[in-house]
């Protein structure tokens, strides 16, 4: 539709518009694939997973949808910041947002501030999974999960400090979670992102947090800079087959999380519009060159959608995570 617009005459394209505004009260959303920009909100500062995926698909996006693509990081707030950003773009420019069910459905069980919820946004397309791991400070004094577990359970050992991205994401979920399976006391401290609260980690500022295992995180642990004790997974990663997953502990069995990330819009966001940002997206995720780099991270790339089987798997997930916050009993702060 969009194309289609691009190439008709100024009358008649401004009457359509005016036609589609009428007969969908969404005039001003209509136009958007005929603008000269986008934006892609990242949730996240710049350098964490998910920034690196908005960067590696930002070109191909714009080539496919005939625009530039402008990445805008806005963190904090475990994602909600930068979702909220999406819900009040005024429509005049094409407005994305790169999130998951860790911005968009756990803040609003986390967090009394956050006003929207999770129907608010509709997926289009999913981009990649990443599995998570259990970083620890590199002077923590222990080398495997096993002897990590048990200096934290000696007598007299103070609570185990830990970074998430915030207050209701799913690594403060999956922190209190670890602490609650294995009767450790845990100190929640939240970051505004992933790369900050790696940083305070490597610096021993921090014990230990759980984020998905990326290159610069695989790196930093064989230069010593940091100690990766597990992965969430039945499966060892692929980047550090030494590494042992948490099935190797009995309480920890079936502990498994992982970060996917997918592509979304606001519900205003006019069908054919939407369904042209999927395909432009699906047809990115299909590439050799795309899934190699994935794998290249230690992930897997995302499966082509329908939109209906993107919102789909949307809702299953939002319902998900939101029975993990039940289980450990979060309250909205």
């Amino acid at each position: 539709m969009a194309f289609l617009l691009q190439r008709l005459g100024r009358g008649v394209a401004t009457a359509s518009l005016l036609v589609a505004a009428m007969s969908m009260g969404t005039g001003v959303m209509a136009q958007a694939l005929t603008r000269a920009a986008a934006s892609l909100i990242v949730p996240y500062p710049a350098g964490s997973a998910f920034d690196m995926v908005a960067r590696r698909i930002q070109t191909d996006l714009g080539t496919s949808l005939g625009k530039t693509v402008i990445v805008e990081n806005n963190g904090g707030a475990s994602g909600s910041l930068g979702a909220q950003r999406l819900l009040n773009s005024d429509g005049k420019t094409l407005t994305m947002l790169l999130a998951s069910p860790n911005e968009l459905t756990l803040p609003t069980l986390a967090m009394k501030s956050v006003r929207y919820k999770p129907e608010d946004f509709r997926m289009v397309a999913l981009l990649s999974s990443g599995v998570l791991a259990i970083i620890a400070r590199p002077d923590y004094p222990a080398n495997n999960l096993k002897e990590f577990i048990e200096k934290a359970k000696q007598p007299g050992a103070r609570p185990l400090s830990f970074a998430s991205t915030g207050v209701g994401s799913i690594f403060h979920l999956v922190g209190v979670d670890f602490g609650r399976r294995l009767n450790i006391p845990m100190t929640h401290v939240p970051y505004k992102g992933g790369a900050p609260a790696l940083q305070d980690v490597m610096s021993s500022q921090i014990d230990v947090t759980f984020l998905p295992l990326i290159p610069n995180s695989i790196e930093s642990a064989k230069a010593g800079k940091i100690k990766v004790l597990g992965v969430l997974s039945a499966e060892r990663h692929a980047g550090m087959p030494n590494v042992p997953t948490v099935d190797d502990i009995p309480a920890l069995r079936g502990f498994h999380h992982a970060l996917w990330n997918g592509l979304f819009v606001s519900p205003k966001v006019p069908e054919a519009t939407a369904e042209e940002i999927g395909k432009a997206v699906n047809r990115i995720v299909s590439q050799p060159s795309y899934r190699d780099w994935i794998t290249e991270q230690g992930n897997s790339a995302g499966t082509p959608m329908s939109l209906e089987q993107a919102s789909a798997y949307y809702r299953q997930e939002s319902s998900r995570f939101a029975r993990l916050a039940s289980d450990i009993k979060l309250e909205r702060e």
